[in-house]
């Protein structure tokens, strides 16, 4: 059960309040949640939240992750935040990954696959025609009815 910490909406509309909370990551953004943390009210000047900082340290020690908004609501309560190595970034990934050569070895092809990719290429080979047959055919009578005008005058 990946669990999160964030924020659940609460309060009227256009007067939002959030509680501070504890979920399964799986359920809705105002479902069902494990645990209540503390609150957050953005509408007075100065923001108003509370958290209860040991049950906020004991689900960061669990393995809980908590949101953006929550992180910053956590760190101006003096939650000490757990180190999280960060995802490397796409180009340093790619700079990671060793690039493949020409003559790199492809995976071995079942005889089964083989017949499929055949099949496929005679159908896409078929279709082909058809579609040249129609061309062929809408370009004849254009050419037609010119003709006849022409043998008219």
């Amino acid at each position: 059960m990946p669990a999160v910490i964030r924020l659940k909406r609460v309060g009227a509309k256009k007067d939002a309040a959030f509680r501070i909370v504890v979920a399964d990551s799986r359920r809705a953004r105002d479902g069902r949640f494990i645990d209540h943390l503390g609150f957050y009210d953005p509408q007075p000047r100065v923001a108003q939240f509370k958290v209860d900082v040991e049950r906020a340290n004991y689900w960061l020690g669990v393995g809980a992750q908590a949101s953006d908004q929550v992180r910053s609501l956590l760190k101006k309560a003096g939650v000490i935040m757990p180190h999280t190595p960060r995802k490397a970034k796409k180009a340093e990934a790619k700079a990671a990954k060793p690039k493949k050569t020409k003559g790199a070895a492809k995976k071995a092809v079942s005889a089964r696959e083989k017949a499929r990719r055949s099949r496929k290429r005679e159908a896409r080979a078929g279709k082909r025609a058809v579609v040249a047959k129609k061309k062929s055919k809408a370009a004849a009578p254009a050419a037609k009815p010119a003709e006849a005008a022409a043998a008219a005058s």
